[in-house]
């Protein structure tokens, strides 16, 4: 089989440059997929985003490949998995960042990878993917990925075998074992759909192979040029207090890690210089940035430049803190959608807030640049959202500093969890006092149906409002106001003694109020109160104590 003239693949083996280009066209093919990928969620409430976790988390591992200056695939593939763990977004994409990461340990080595390799590649991807989840589930993406590494393995016996070759018959068995998972999971085979990340795994496979071929993945070409911006905003952002977290990769460094290091801790604290020759990552707390930007410009090429304010973030969670004559030792960060409930974790005492939730999950990166933007050596991380706990892990790994992540899955476990923080305990102790009060919170969502469904039973046309009791939909009803009755209902109200509604986009101060009388009206015992959220998606998200 011949290739084209412009491919980079020789039939035998893929080399550094090869494999950036299929680590390129996979980032590409999913983000011109994601919207349908998105679209077979069968969960009928706004949390298809599966592809657009993925895409981004793929197009993360490209943008590290592309700057990676070894001309040997092991270290592109090395530099990939970096840049995917940092980038990745949800569940999907921190599985999906597990798979590159186990592909590139298993071709550690290597200057180029023939089809031995690319299998030892797979089966590691697989293995990494299984390793990283809990409690694996068949019918996902990981069933798919294990069938690649199987077929993989198989394909590499072949005498003769090209990589072409290899790659058709891998995403043969791919293509297979995406549409049998449908048959696989109830929920699948009810709502007549496959995963949507096992989808989304074979769409990188499928590059992969279309890549090999030389055949071309478009997209729009269009790139923001971020780190002009982020110098600009640098260079004129005003000084004071605590300083600025500055965070930025230095690539081919005309001076060495000790050099960096110390001229960052000439202008600043808390100097952390990681990486290799010819790519640095520098983290650094100091009143100027620009100073910082300035001399690592004159000395390499500098990218993804992440500065906060530290002192507006400190003052914010001080300002009325519980016991703030005497503060903690230990910082909070917490993960929140919509300016009321942002405002609300901030007044509760969180030192820093990661923008993120429903639909739309902050990457790795997001979190751990919260976690370095305050002054605390000892944090706990509350995600708030069961899509964010992977990433939230992740974050807490890649730091020196010690961190925790409390497993809060909703926007009112994280408050009741913020509420039982005890500025006078140790880090274990409020860990185990804010995992016991998240425990006892129930949490109530209301929204829209996007699409036709069943679920639980539950018979679901798109339009109809939905209640959700601990992200299970229990109740479906015409109103919204009934659809929060029906969930209510189901919450063991008579064992409870505090609602709080908060209301955000789609409903109404008054329509709030409103259900707060309905509530009373029905269960004259509970106390109920009212408060602008303003989360997206959800109308009304009702806290149960």
């Amino acid at each position: 089989m011949s290739l084209p003239p412009e491919s980079p693949y020789a039939p035998l083996e893929i080399t550094a440059d090869a494999l950036r280009a299929a680590l390129e066209a996979a980032a590409t093919w999913l983000e011109l997929q994601a919207a349908s990928v998105n679209a077979l969620n069968v969960f009928p409430v706004p949390d298809g985003d599966t592809g657009t976790n993925m895409s981004m988390t793929m197009r993360a591992a490209a943008e590290a490949a592309a700057v990676e200056p070894s001309s040997e695939a092991h270290a592109v593939a090395r530099a990939a998995a970096r840049g995917a763990l940092m980038g990745a977004r949800g569940n999907s994409g921190v599985i999906l960042s597990q798979l590159v990461r186990g592909f590139a340990e298993a071709v550690a080595g290597h200057r180029s990878l023939g089809v031995r390799e690319l299998a030892d590649g797979l089966e590691g991807a697989a293995q990494a993917g299984y390793r990283a989840v809990g409690t694996p589930v068949e019918g996902t993406i990981l069933t798919v990925a294990r069938r690649a590494g199987e077929e993989a393995r198989a394909a590499a016996g072949v005498e003769g075998l090209d990589v072409v070759q290899f790659w058709e018959r891998v995403l043969r068995v791919a293509d297979r074992a995406v549409v049998e998972t449908t048959s696989q999971l109830p929920v699948l085979q009810s709502a007549g759909v496959v995963d949507a990340g096992a989808q989304g795994y074979r769409l990188v496979l499928e590059a992969f192979s279309k890549t090999a071929r030389g055949e071309g993945i478009e997209g729009d070409g269009t790139a923001a040029p971020v780190a002009s911006q982020a110098l600009v905003a640098a260079q004129h952002v005003e000084e004071g207090g605590l300083g600025f977290c500055t965070e930025f990769l230095v690539q081919q460094a005309a001076a060495d890690e000790e050099t960096i290091r110390a001229f960052m801790a000439s202008i600043g604290d808390s100097v952390i210089v990681v990486g290799d020759d010819d790519l640095r990552r520098v983290h650094v707390h100091t009143l100027r940035p620009g100073q910082a930007l300035d001399w690592a410009i004159e000395r390499g090429t500098v990218s993804r430049i992440k500065i906060e304010n530290m002192q507006l973030q400190h003052e914010a969670g001080k300002a009325t803190a519980p016991g703030s004559a005497g503060l903690s030792s230990i910082g909070v960060v917490a993960v929140s959608p919509g300016p009321g409930f942002r405002a609300l974790f901030t007044s509760m005492g969180a030192a820093a807030i990661v923008g993120g939730g429903q639909t739309m999950n902050p990457s790795v990166q997001d979190i751990l640049t919260a976690i370095s933007s305050v002054g605390y050596q000892e944090l706990v991380v509350l995600p708030n959202n069961r899509n964010i706990l992977l990433a939230a892990q992740q974050a807490a790994e890649q730091t020196p500093r010690t961190v925790r992540v409390v497993p809060t899955r909703s926007l009112p476990s994280g408050i009741a969890a913020l509420l039982a923080f005890n500025y006078q305990e140790d880090l274990d102790d409020n860990v185990r006092l804010m995992e016991e009060a998240a425990g006892r919170a129930a949490s109530i969502e209301v929204t829209v149906a996007e699409r036709d469904s069943e679920a639980n039973g539950l018979r679901i046309k798109q339009g109809q409002a939905l209640g959700l009791l601990d992200d299970e939909i229990v109740a479906v009803a015409e109103t919204l106001m009934d659809a929060a009755l029906g969930a209510l209902a189901r919450a063991e109200p008579d064992a409870r003694e505090i609602v709080t509604i908060y209301w955000g986009s789609g409903t109404t101060r008054e329509q709030a109020r409103e259900l707060c009388e309905a509530i009373q009206a029905a269960y004259g015992h509970l106390e109920t109160e009212a408060v602008e959220g303003g989360q997206p998606h959800y109308p009304f998200i009702i806290s149960v104590e």
